[in-house]
């Protein structure tokens, strides 16, 4: 039967492989090219009913091992030599099964928990072999003796053995958990695992037991009336009367000759307790273990699906229990002709292992799917100043089902998109635009995620560097700023403040050495620089202009903190150090002076871990930037998170002080008119 168990474990692993390859292929193929595809398209686990009931019909073989309590003691000034028996069980079988509520978790609805009532009908039998004893007792004259009590085996080849069949109520309360895989519209694999805890276990029995009972009486004086003594010793006393089959063969001939049973039924009837080959009187009963143990259950199984609703399963399982029972302080399994008490008393623990086939059925009720939620969003901004070849990528979605995704851009609703998500779960949106994605929606079976909003921003354009010349004199406005690195033979405007106050935009080419140069500057502060071409923008360093003698300069009030100071993070964590809130509470007083303005979190990582780990964990750190300014009262509309992962580093990820500054989280404060 192990064999037959073993067996069926790989035969569940090649089938469940075969239906696992099978589909593989056959989702290889564009689902959209055939209907025959179509027809071979099913629900993944995570589609399914997540509450199930599981009827399962188990059937094997049983085995048990005993562990005997020491009942020596309980024959009163017992002979050397006392043998209670060697007990072994044999030829178990179990039938049974259970019923259990269950439930799948989790997004993609492989993993469970179930709880039921599981119950076995056992049988088997119990033998004892070499049962002898000889101990101190008292007949129903008053008379003390020494009685000799041995198994009969009644011509039976196996001597001195006695046999118990036995059947067994077993009750249980199984608590499991659960697995389950689809692999195609068909076929599946599933298995339980888990604790057994046991509320009933009965063993009842019928022995075909057979004793001799024997007796030797030590009279201490001659006549009637004449009281006894035990005779303990391993020679009899010549002054005993040895009413034994040893002692009527030395008198008979040698050979016990004659009326043997004769022999012993006339002293078993003058009051001597005696005879051969006695049965009890008593042959059946019932023998109840202690509950209350916990055992195991592992069970595999190959599904085969009947529908979305209900599955066959055929597989195997094992069982361990084990066992335990209160022995009575004065067992005997015999102290008088005609008495017995059962040897499953004798076991004060013990263990039983049940294996082989497992045939069931699972009913699938309850909510198929919960609401999608879009977990991630991943973006790429577009290549070029007015390309449109940017993309944003949805996680988290529910593999294999059909979506659709609406969204509005810079507050224009969009074309709703329409497709399947993708074995990972994700949805990519190609040839995006940059601008202000609000209300991203995705539907799937009538069921809708919360918005979402992501922006894509046009590249910015990168200053190498600026210098500047002062004025000749005071009063004069020859003064100049060059930028250089913009991009030769671009036209570009560029917007600039002069002391506080915005200036008419200058338009210009930059020149084929990669400068482009504002003339005609008088002396003072040049701020809010922003270079423009097309929809590219790019700031630089702000530029004071100096004459001699220099005129006061009249500088703009300036922010206690700059609202752009990186918030830096620990190894692997989200949480905001106190040291970081002075950034953010001057972020807060900015966005509440200007409610023309949002902010921008970029979040960012440094290079420990893989780059797919590192982008989520870079999008929960500006997420917690997020969520501390909600809590501050700033709409949840105004804030932009942005996760980049390792790939923007501002230090070499090669220290560990280089990525310090690279576990950061960057503001950027924008208007809405200046995205």
């Amino acid at each position: 039967m192990k064999k037959l168990f073993f067996f069926l474990l790989a035969a569940n692993g090649a089938l469940s492989a075969f239906a696992q390859d099978a589909n593989s292929n056959a989702n290889s193929e564009d689902k959209s090219k055939t209907k025959s595809h179509n027809r071979r398209w099913y629900k993944n686990d995570s589609l399914l009913p997540r509450w199930v009931v599981d009827i399962n019909f188990l059937g094997g073989v049983l085995t048990q091992e005993y562990n005997l309590a020491n009942t020596y003691g309980n024959y009163t000034n017992g002979i050397a030599g006392n043998n209670t028996g060697e007990m072994k069980f044999n030829n178990g079988m179990s039938y049974g099964g259970d019923i259990q509520l269950g439930y799948f978790f989790g997004r993609r609805g492989h993993f469970g928990v179930g709880a039921g009532l599981a119950y076995f009908y056992q049988t088997g039998e119990v033998t004892l072999d070499g049962f002898r004893v000889q101990y101190q007792s008292t007949d129903g004259m008053g008379n003390t003796f020494r009685q000799i009590i041995t198994t009969n085996n009644r011509g039976i080849p196996m001597t001195n053995r006695i046999t118990e069949k036995v059947t067994i109520d077993n009750l249980n309360i199984p608590l499991l958990l659960k697995y389950k895989t689809r692999f195609s519209r068909r076929f599946g694999f599933m298995a339980d695992a888990g604790i057994m805890y046991n509320v009933q276990w009965k063993n009842a029995y019928e022995t075909d037991a057979a004793f001799d009972y024997e007796a030797i009486y030590q009279f201490t004086k001659p006549g009637d009336g004449r009281p006894t003594v035990y005779d303990n010793g391993v020679t009899p006393s010549t002054k005993s009367y040895l009413i034994t089959q040893a002692a009527y063969a030395n008198v008979h001939g040698g050979n016990g000759n004659g009326d043997v049973n004769g022999y012993f039924n006339s002293q078993r009837a003058q009051g001597y307790n005696v005879g051969l080959g006695m049965a009890p009187t008593q042959k059946k009963g019932t023998v109840d273990y202690l509950t209350g143990s916990v055992g195991f259950l592992f069970r595999p199984a190959l599904n085969y699906f009947l529908s979305d609703w209900c599955a066959l399963n055929i597989g195997g399982y094992f069982l361990y229990q084990p066992f335990n029972n209160s022995v009575p302080s004065n067992y005997r399994m015999t102290d008088g002709v005609g008495s017995y008490n059962s040897s499953l008393n004798t076991v004060s623990s013990g263990s039983a292992m049940s294996y082989g086939g497992n045939l069931g059925v699972r009913f699938m009720f309850g909510n198929k799917m919960p609401p999608p939620a879009i977990t991630f969003v991943d973006q790429t901004d577009p290549s070029a100043c007015g390309s449109c070849d940017g993309a944003v990528v949805l996680y988290g979605l529910p593999a294999g089902r059909n979506v659709t995704i609406t969204y509005d851009m810079n507050g224009i609703p969009q074309t709703a998109y329409s497709g399947a998500v993708s074995g990972d779960g994700s949805v990519k949106l190609s040839n995006m635009c940059a601008g202000y994605y609000t209300n991203l929606v995705a539907k799937v079976g009538g069921k809708s995620s919360a918005p979402t909003t992501v922006i894509l921003n046009e590249p910015v354009i990168k200053i190498a560097s600026t210098t500047s010349t002062n004025p000749s004199a005071n009063g004069k406005c020859d003064g100049t700023i060059t930028f250089v690195g913009i991009g030769s033979g671009r036209s570009v405007t560029v917007n600039y403040n002069f002391d506080g106050t915005a200036q008419p935009a200058y338009t210009g080419t930059v020149g084929m050495d990669n400068k482009l140069t504002l003339t005609g500057l008088c002396g003072g502060a040049y701020t809010g620089i922003v270079v423009s071409a097309n929809n590219c923008t790019g700031g630089s360093n702000d530029v004071t202009l100096v004459t001699p003698p220099p005129p006061p300069v009249e500088k703009p009030r300036q922010p206690a903190i700059d609202p752009s100071t990186p918030i830096l993070f620990d190894l692997g964590k989200t949480q905001i150090h106190e040291s970081s809130l002075d950034i953010l509470e001057e972020a807060v007083l900015e966005l509440n002076d200007n409610k023309n303005s949002y902010i921008i979190i970029d979040g960012h990582t440094d290079d420990i871990g893989t780059p797919s780990s590192n982008r989520v964990l870079s999008y929960k750190r500006a997420q917690a930037v997020k969520e501390y300014l909600k809590e501050m009262g700033i709409d949840d509309k105004r804030l932009i998170t942005v996760g980049h992962g390792e790939e923007q580093p501002v230090a070499p990820n090669s220290s560990s002080e280089g990525r310090a500054k690279n576990r950061r989280v960057i503001m950027t404060l924008r208007n809405y008119e200046n995205k």
